[in-house]
């Protein structure tokens, strides 16, 4: 007897689980042909075929639960699809991760995917999605990933979010966000490792808690409306490896802290207002400095011939300034050098020889200086080379016969300068790439 009522009892509970799991899954089928039938364009009608009612879930994009069957995993990214997105996504209870990425969405993003709590992960870049971001999502307490780059949102990014704790990366860039950012932004972001709101049209200062933010490795905060100075408090980013504030209104100094980062790979801060000397020393620390571009803000006085020990440096573009004084002669120095750029000053005197030992060189801008002198007959040695622009300086005397047998270069311009002589016959032959050539007013 007793054995025939745990029989009983436990095919009830059997029967209880397989009913549970069967409307959930119902739930679950509901919800994603709800999203299938508002999506109105997609090639070769992929999902028509394979999201039908009442098969299994073993449909494109979907992945599932090994214990309880239940949508894990909806990645649709790079199919081209278009519509919108259905607010019945809400009720995929169970959802880690929405991949969407890099295809034609459009309308609003539904607020019900504030109640999807397991949410690891959100992919949305790449689509043409607008009005706001729902504050909603503030309540996903396990989002660790949340990428809504590259659409048409607009208003503030939402307090709420910039709280969730679990986030390890925020992609907002190239939409239409206004508002500021919040003086507290970091002190309820210990994971954060990747901040990027580049082209909005976010204003007011940078907050100095940014410098709390200690795992940070990337913040691009470029082509927005900051203003007032870059904080010291981000050479507290001691994991920070690429900086990007470029394109906005700030002021002041650059600040010598930057420079204690020694995981520094990338910095970008051309096109601001940005003003006084460039700090000394800059690679005593940052030694794997790469990628450096400082252009067309105010700095002035000479080159501290200490930014030429930046031996890793590849890109370096301090055009548009008001540098004076000559280029040192440790420009040699940096051999991994690819590309170049000193135009738009106010240098004066030679260009100095031992430009001809940057072997790797691909680009070299000289152009709208004072230089004077002749062309060094080194330049004729970066076989490398792809652009040559020298033009509107105080150079004379005949351009290097060797600078004609640059099979690579694509660009040559030495226009309104002081330079004399005929060009070689043979200039077809020895640039046989020549896309542009410039020696007017010469």
């Amino acid at each position: 007897m007793g054995n025939n009522v745990i029989f009983t009892l436990l095919t009830i509970l059997y029967f209880f689980i397989y009913v549970v799991t069967s409307l959930n899954s119902s739930t679950d089928e509901y919800a994603l042909l709800a999203f299938k039938y508002q999506i109105t364009s997609y090639p070769n009608k992929i999902l028509a075929k394979n999201w039908s009612q009442g098969t299994s879930f073993n449909w494109i994009g979907i992945t599932c639960g090994k214990r309880h069957q239940r949508v894990r995993g909806l990645n649709l990214a790079n199919m081209g699809l278009g519509g919108t997105i259905a607010k019945e996504i809400g009720g995929l209870s169970f959802l880690r991760s929405l991949v969407i990425s890099n295809n034609n969405f459009h309308g609003f993003i539904p607020d019900e995917m504030g109640k999807l709590s397991q949410l690891r992960e959100i992919e949305m870049q790449y689509n043409e999605l607008n009005g706001n971001i729902p504050t909603r999502l503030g309540f996903l307490e396990n989002l660790q990933k949340l990428n809504l780059s590259y659409n048409g949102l607009i208003g503030d990014i939402p307090y709420r979010i910039l709280n969730l704790s679990s986030l390890v990366e925020i992609s907002f860039g190239r939409n239409s966000l206004s508002g500021s950012l919040p003086t507290d932004i970091c002190y309820n972001l210990p994971k954060l490792k990747m901040l990027r709101i580049s082209g909005n049209q976010i204003s007011g200062n940078i907050p100095p808690s940014l410098g709390t933010c200690t795992n940070l490795k990337l913040l691009s905060l470029s082509y927005n409306n900051f203003a007032g100075s870059i904080q010291m408090e981000i050479g507290n980013l001691s994991k920070l490896e690429i900086l990007n504030l470029g394109k906005n209104n700030l002021i002041g100094d650059l600040p010598s802290t930057i420079f204690n980062i020694t995981s520094l790979l990338h910095i970008s801060v051309g096109a601001n207002k940005i003003s006084g000397k460039f700090p000394e020393d800059p690679c005593n620390r940052a030694t794997m400095l790469e990628y450096l571009e400082i252009s067309y803000n105010k700095f002035h006085g000479e080159i501290p011939p200490s930014l030429l020990q930046c031996h890793a440096l590849q890109n370096l573009y301090i055009n548009g300034n008001e540098f004076t004084g000559n280029i040192p002669n440790e420009i040699g120095n940096l051999s991994t050098l690819q590309i170049l750029d000193l135009s738009e000053n106010e240098f004066t005197g030679n260009i100095p020889n031992e430009i001809g030992n940057l072997s790797t060189l691909q680009k070299l801008y000289l152009g709208r200086n004072g230089f004077s002198g002749t062309v060094p007959y080194s330049i004729g040695s970066l076989s490398n080379l792809k652009v040559l622009f020298i033009g509107i300086n105080r150079l004379h005397g005949q351009i290097p016969e060797s600078i004609f047998n640059l099979s690579m270069l694509q660009i040559l311009a030495f226009q309104k300068n002081n330079i004399y002589g005929n060009l070689p016959s043979s200039i077809a032959n020895g640039l046989p790439d020549l896309k542009g050539l410039y020696i007017g007013d010469n």
